[in-house]
């Protein structure tokens, strides 16, 4: 049978029910917290608006309230401070062109003509200064008329009553939506968590041989995988299993069958002969045999390639935006009217790339551009955009290729990083040994895709074939 006719007629079908439904799922329990976040950025802005009028009807009589001499004093000293910054920027052009004078024409020069300048700036000061102490001239210390006090003190306490009853107002309403949307969402959410479970439990019994075949903890098994291309056996018979939460790195030489075998895991090759399984992220036992290439990002399985893949002309924070295309349930019409559904996802999938830069240590790029960062930094952006899509495992091409020695120390740490931190599994194939042998549990090493090896590092490194395979044989041998 056609493979993509078996896909659209078994599991297949089932699996894009159930990840439509849970992508709708996780929008809704998103959806209550950036209400709640665009919510309060109003309140707030009214509130700070509350705050500006506040300040414009008590300014007369504050004004009334305190001493003619302090008003005037404060006044004048407030635009004396506007005008004094509008003249720094002409005083230290006086000063470059007086250097620069100076240079070609000797100190006196300089010294003359800083003096000119300089003491036109210092004419307009002192005249503005006049104009200013004419304008809010110096008077008699006088107490504030009778009551001005007591007026501006019970306005004073007015404004705030009026700001308390106002953030009662904006917190009760901010309760009834939030009530209203959650009930809304609850009602959704239990049809969507009846709908999942009924898909997953259909699945569970399509997938129950698979799962007989895959222990608890295997995430991963590659059983009897062949590739070949018109007679060329790129992956020849090739089995092993990947344990949950390792760093399972694959070596061989160029042309081994790595990148091969990366691209029939993915599903950009349909493999010639065998089987993947792989629990995916409900814990069902699923043959990736049965996706299209664009549906493996569903299961939780992401990758990355040899060659960067930075949007150029997008700062990073949005680059990292794109990985998390899976989770946006707005189609083609909330893109175009820009709909409330639309600026939820956006900002949820905002506020998580920002979360994962700052866990790893890489926010102060946010806002750049990929054509003014290093390779090394580009590099682990790759590695963070992985991330935005909540994978289980994340697989790397040739993460260090093109890094120079503490380029490469980092990209380790960051491995190690994403490892521990966000629970994700990592299949490497590299052909740097040190970060092989750095950060790898298990290491397998395959030639003319057949397996040479598997085991720890250390094993790897003390076997016979695997030395053959990368020194080749000693002479006399």
């Amino acid at each position: 049978m056609d493979l993509n006719l078996k896909y659209r007629m078994g599991v297949g079908r089932l699996v894009n029910k159930r990840d439509k439904t849970f992508g709708e799922y996780t929008y809704n329990n998103r959806y209550l917290k950036f209400l709640e976040q665009e919510i309060d950025a109003k309140n707030e802005k009214k509130l700070k608006l509350f705050e500006i009028e506040s300040k414009k009807r008590l300014l007369p009589l504050e004004m009334e309230a305190t001493p003619k001499s302090q008003v005037n004093s404060e006044l004048r000293a407030q635009e004396l401070d506007a005008f004094t910054k509008k003249q720094s920027l002409p005083r230290r052009a006086v000063e470059q062109s007086a250097k620069r004078k100076a240079t070609k024409q000797g100190e006196a020069a300089g010294d003359a003509y800083r003096v000119q300048k300089l003491g036109i700036l210092d004419k307009k000061l002192a005249d503005f200064i006049s104009q200013l102490l004419a304008k809010y001239p110096d008077v008699e210390e006088a107490a504030a008329p009778e009551g001005a006090i007591e007026a501006y003190s019970k306005a004073t306490s007015d404004e705030v009553k009026k700001r308390s009853e106002l953030e009662t107002k904006l917190a009760q309403e901010k309760a009834n939506i939030l009530k209203t949307a959650g009930t809304k969402v609850d009602r959704k959410n239990v049809k969507l968590k009846q709908s999942l479970d009924a898909f997953n439990k259909q699945l569970a019994a399509q997938c129950a041989g698979n799962s007989a075949e895959l222990d608890d903890k295997t995430i991963m098994s590659i059983k009897n995988m062949k590739m070949h291309f018109s007679g060329i056996k790129a992956v020849d018979d090739l089995s092993f299993d990947i344990k949950e939460g390792d760093i399972f790195g694959l070596i061989g030489p160029n042309g081994a069958g790595k990148t091969t075998l990366f691209n029939c895991i993915t599903q950009f090759y349909k493999a010639t002969d065998g089987t993947i399984l792989y629990r995916d992220r409900f814990g069902n036992v699923v043959n990736l045999g049965d996706y299209q290439s664009h549906e493996v990002a569903d299961t939780g399985i992401v990758r990355t390639f040899q060659n960067l893949a930075m949007v150029p002309l997008i700062s990073v924070l949005d680059n990292l935006m794109i990985g998390a295309h899976i989770y946006y349930n707005s189609g083609l019409a909330h893109q175009f009217l820009n709909t409330k559904k639309l600026r939820y996802e956006e900002k949820a999938n905002r506020a998580k790339a920002m979360e994962v830069l700052e866990r790893l240590n890489l926010v102060q790029y946010k806002d750049y551009l990929p054509s003014g960062l290093s390779y090394g930094i580009l590099k682990k952006m790759e590695l963070a955009r992985t991330l935005m899509s909540e994978p289980r495992m994340i697989i790397l091409d040739e993460p260090a290729a093109g890094l120079n020695d503490a380029e490469t120390e980092e990209l380790a740490e960051v491995i190690r990083k994403i490892r521990d931190d966000f629970n994700c599994t990592i299949f490497l194939v590299e052909h740097d040994m040190n970060l092989v042998m750095s950060v790898c549990d298990t290491v397998c090493a395959i030639s003319f895709g057949k397996m040479l090896a598997i085991g720890t590092p250390e094993q790897i490194q003390n076997d016979a074939l695997v030395q053959q395979a990368y020194l080749g044989e000693e002479e006399g041998a």
